[in-house]
């Protein structure tokens, strides 16, 4: 009997010694595929390296379903932020105000030259949804030759984009290489006083 219980307690042992070691192998897998899942998936499908733009214009997003302007605007400012001035044609003094301009009809030279009368951009930028939010496509064609410079496509940390913000903060990230200067974030200096702060001569 204590040679058939001491067996038994021997092959628990070897049993739980074997998940044990299943699940430490395991663990780092599980935890790499849960990363990938929660993170920005971005896909570059094209790129001209040597194409810096000053500025770039923003055509209506497709299949925004009434964020449009919200995501022009949240669009520019982050742009803004990269060092890459941004202007949204709909609110630009030009026939072109009001008006869904798709990238099909963008290589027409007229409307190329009548964007960079408006705006003076070096490239006009377009933004394409899928219906369910799940993908945004991101393309840009330089306004003096039609070529296109840019083309990725971004996915959303879950299943789908969740607001305007989120949009453009993927948009952002794709038009990053154009820029023409990369802005920095500014680093603050505690070890130095606000202006208003620093005694002027002959101040007590």
């Amino acid at each position: 009997m204590l040679r058939k219980s001491f067996n038994i307690q021997t092959l628990d042992e070897r049993a739980r010694a074997v998940h044990t070691w299943g699940v430490r192998r395991l663990l780092p897998a599980l935890l790499l595929l849960g990363s990938c899942a929660t993170s920005e998936r971005d896909d570059v499908l094209s790129n001209s390296p040597s194409f810096r733009a000053k500025s770039v214009a923003l055509a209506a997003t497709r299949g925004a379903r009434g964020k449009a302007f919200e995501i022009s605007r949240e669009l520019s400012k982050r742009l803004e932020a990269q060092g890459l001035p941004a202007s949204a044609l709909e609110e630009s003094d030009s026939v072109l105000a009001g008006s869904a301009v798709e990238l099909e009809a963008a290589s027409n030279p007229r409307l190329l030259a009548e964007i960079r009368r408006a705006t003076g951009a070096d490239a006009v930028v377009f933004l394409s949804l899928d219906p369910f939010w799940r993908t945004l496509d991101v393309s840009a064609l330089d306004t003096r030759t039609g070529d296109a410079v840019l083309r990725s496509a971004a996915r959303p940390r879950g299943d789908a984009f969740e607001s305007p913000a989120e949009i453009a903060a993927a948009a952002a990230r794709a038009l990053a290489p154009l820029a023409a200067v990369r802005r920095a974030p500014k680093a603050s200096r505690p070890d130095e006083p606000p202006l208003d702060e620093i005694p002027l001569p002959g101040s007590p």
